[in-house]
């Protein structure tokens, strides 16, 4: 495995040892459910991709609503995700920032969280974003497929659109202290890997646009770990 960088390993530090790679609560019965809007896309523009805009026509509606936007440049700092959703697999939840190392490690189950030292969609950058496994929040990402289309509605409305690209399962950051609920027959990858560089590997910038989605297995690490990848449509 390749060793990480070391401007990466500020990153993996700051979230206490890469507690990030979140044990998520299993809810197996409940189907998906969310009191959340669909997220409007009037029209297909990708993000990232700098495009002419057309004046419109003088007969084209003036309602109010998000619009999607290409962002060429990164999106203003001031701009933040509130709302992730996957609609192939039922996913529809609120995006918020941790503000907390508790928060990195293991998050509420009131939303998916950007890292606290983590980028933001629409940064030009990875924008890591993580969530319990459970129906109301990441567990149908199990269920997702490369092609799916993912937005991202922002503060300011603007909507940013990204297509799932890789689906890794059994990504490993193995837990030693967990002493219950242990898979009889671990993952291979966690077999192999003693420690979380695996896991940790994901939450690093790049130098494009990508989103970088995941949840967990299983009752806890020993499960294995779910990385989706998306990136804009293009």
């Amino acid at each position: 495995m390749k060793r990480l960088s070391s401007w990466a390993l500020p990153i993996i530090l700051g979230v206490a040892g890469v507690a990030l790679i979140i044990a998520g609560t299993l809810d197996l019965d409940e189907p998906p459910a969310t009191s959340l809007p669909p997220i409007t896309t009037p029209t297909a523009s990708p993000v990232a991709q700098a495009t002419s805009t057309p004046e419109p026509s003088p007969s084209a509606s003036t309602s109010a609503g998000p619009t999607v936007t290409p962002t060429p440049e990164p999106l203003p700092s001031s701009v933040t995700a509130v709302q992730l959703e996957i609609p192939a697999v039922g996913i529809n939840v609120l995006v918020r920032q941790s503000t907390s190392a508790e928060t990195d490690g293991f998050p509420p189950d009131d939303a998916a969280y950007i890292l606290r030292a983590g980028n933001q969609p629409g940064r030009t950058t990875n924008s890591y974003i993580f969530a319990h496994a459970l129906n109301s929040l990441f567990k149908p990402l199990w269920n997702v497929q490369v092609g799916a289309e993912v937005l991202v509605r922002m503060s300011d409305d603007t909507v940013l659109r990204y297509v799932v690209t890789e689906v890794r399962p059994n990504v490993a950051c193995p837990d030693p202290n967990a002493t219950q609920n242990n898979p009889p027959d671990p993952p291979l990858a966690l077999q192999i890997h003693d420690n979380c560089d695996e896991g940790a590997s994901w939450t690093v910038p790049t130098e494009y646009e990508r989103l970088t989605l995941q949840t967990s297995q299983g009752f806890n690490r020993n499960w294995g770990e779910l990385v989706v990848i998306a990136e804009p449509v293009g």
